[in-house]
């Protein structure tokens, strides 16, 4: 698949690149690629993608880095036509087997709100020439990987159920966000059933997974440049700004006001991580 690719940072054993995926029309898996050295994939937008490794399938999302061994065989599928965005960290030394990680190579997580706010951060800071902290902030979420529960690949109703939460949002094609219950009936399992399934393969509630996906949407849109508080909230499902304010700082813990000065393009001066 055609990407471009850019460079943030070089240096201490390992480079820092802002890669953008170009998807092709069609649900068409890529040709294998291998990964020349260990690296780590952060997601910096909301793009759906399939990885595959040996017999193993992982559905990837806004939450979603994964980890690749030395000469990693896999190939992708994105979802939709759109343009996938990263944050790729490769050669770094301590980008070692995970705990649980494949037989394939591949180790996959879900990253917390708290986490993907310092990735934004650190990408926001990494072109400026003074880096150093920013460096050492990569290098530390890396390393914080090694010991993250490791996901094994969904599978049946959690499965299914993932994939409608995917869809939910204000945007050309969205769902409308669904109650426990309409989601129950939609995968064909019971509320209850659903709800203990979802938590033993995620770790993370029905409730917490929709708020984590909400959240790294938040964050993107502030990333991209988004100073309407108000009509980030509507956009997102929230009943007011200060609804989505308090969320966000329990979840992330900072304010959206300091979040939109962090992350924003005219922020990045005085960025504090």
């Amino acid at each position: 698949m055609p990407q471009d690719r850019t460079l943030l940072y070089a240096g201490r054993g390992f480079e820092v690149a802002h890669v953008r995926l170009h998807a092709p029309q069609g649900p068409a898996w890529s040709d294998l690629y291998t990964v020349a050295s260990p690296r780590v994939v952060f997601p910096i937008g909301r793009t759906r993608l399939d990885v595959r490794s040996g017999d193993h399938t992982w559905l990837t999302d806004a939450l979603t880095a994964i980890r690749f061994g030395d000469a990693t065989a896999y190939r992708l599928r994105p979802e939709t036509a759109t343009v996938r965005h990263s944050l790729v960290v490769s050669g770094q030394a301590s980008v070692s087997p995970a705990h649980g990680e494949s037989a394939a190579g591949v180790s996959v997580c879900l990253l917390t709100p708290q986490t993907l706010y310092r990735m934004h951060a650190a990408r926001r800071q990494l072109p400026d020439t003074d880096s150093a902290q920013a460096a050492a902030l990569v290098a530390a979420l890396v390393a914080e990987l090694g010991s993250a529960p490791h996901q094994a690949p969904w599978h049946g109703a959690v499965a299914r159920a993932r994939q409608l939460l995917l869809s939910e949002g204000s945007g050309p094609g969205a769902r409308p966000a669904l109650s426990l219950d309409e989601l129950a009936e939609a995968v064909s399992r019971s509320p209850f059933h659903l709800a203990r399934r979802f938590r033993q393969q995620t770790g993370l509630s029905l409730h917490q997974y929709r708020q984590h996906l909400r959240l790294a949407s938040a964050m993107e849109r502030l990333a991209d440049g988004e100073r309407d508080l108000a009509g980030l909230a509507h956009d997102l499902g929230y009943c007011s700004q200060s609804h989505l304010g308090a969320v966000f700082r329990r979840g992330v813990g900072v304010t959206l006001g300091e979040a939109r000065r962090v992350l924003g393009p005219a922020g990045a001066a005085g960025a504090r991580i």
